[in-house]
């Protein structure tokens, strides 16, 4: 896991202090409101990492050190200290080209003491995001369904899932909650909505090899179907379809069988939660800046 989390417990501006400070110059965003999240959402994703990564070298045409290549960078502790960096110095402009000095200083420590938890997640999501993205490019070993209607990818998903799940409790409540703080909501609504596209486009190439696989499992059941209707067809008997009726019903069963594949990482009820929270998030997205327009 990244070291960052205990760098935010070391900043010299207490979290309590700067939410005070903050709201005395009309500022409402609680900086400590998304760091719980932001850091179990990256502890829990770098332990589970060496799990799926033996996941994933059952299933890839790569070896184990390969596998753990795909993930590179996932732990590095530079790139969320120079974004957060990046954050204090950037956001803080408007109020001190307005001459409100006092304000820019706590609109600092404010991103300083939120920056590292919240970048320390972004982090984490594009690299977890790129490694997947890297994962399908490979050539996957999957398997025939023999029941894993992931074909083996289950914790794949899962993990995708996890972060999806970090991000948005990360990012999520500066956008949903009443700040209003333009470039906090501005920053923050970047976040989810890249974070959102990433997500499906790291997987979609995992995505295009489960729908190779379903549908040659389909072709198959299909082709053995048409076999054993075939003398049905040719003789259509009472005395023919008795005969016939053990291989129609077998080949039955493996249509709807192959029709179960899964063609994400995930099952459909985890399909229709990311759905929704994307349209809850977008929705709050459009009130927030919209509130923002007109001074509310």
């Amino acid at each position: 896991m990244p070291t960052t989390g205990s760098s935010s417990q070391q900043t010299p501006f207490p979290s309590s202090t700067v939410c005070t400070a903050a709201r005395r110059h009309g500022r409402d965003q609680d900086p400590g409101y998304g760091s719980p999240a932001s850091l179990r959402g990256a502890a829990r994703i770098t332990d589970e990492l060496p799990a799926l990564q033996r996941t994933i070298t059952k299933v890839v045409e790569q070896n184990e050190p390969d596998v753990r290549r795909l993930f590179r960078g996932i732990d590095s502790t530079l790139a969320p200290l120079l974004l957060t960096a990046a954050t204090v110095i950037i956001l803080p402009v408007d109020e001190a080209l307005a001459g409100d000095r006092q304000a820019a200083l706590t609109q600092a420590a404010t991103w300083l003491v939120l920056g590292i938890p919240l970048w320390t997640a972004v982090w984490v999501y594009l690299m977890l995001q790129v490694g997947l993205n890297r994962l399908g490019r490979g050539q996957l070993r999957l398997e025939a369904y023999r029941g894993d209607r992931s074909l083996g990818l289950r914790p794949v998903g899962k993990l995708a899932f996890t972060g999806f799940w970090m991000l948005f409790g990360s990012a999520g409540p500066l956008v949903l909650t009443g700040s209003s703080d333009r470039p906090a909501v501005v920053v923050s609504s970047g976040v989810l909505v890249a974070g959102l596209g990433l997500f499906f486009l790291s997987l979609r190439r995992l995505n295009r090899q489960m729908v190779a696989v379903k549908q040659r499992e389909l072709e198959r059941a299909l082709d053995l179907y048409r076999q054993a209707y075939q003398p049905i067809r040719d003789q259509p008997t009472l005395e023919v379809l008795q005969q016939k009726a053990g291989p129609l019903s077998a080949a039955e069963a493996l249509e709807k069988r192959a029709e179960r594949i899964q063609q994400w990482p995930f099952d459909e009820a985890t399909f229709a939660q990311v759905v929704t929270i994307a349209t809850s998030v977008a929705a709050g997205i459009i009130g927030r800046l919209i509130l923002i327009s007109v001074g509310l």
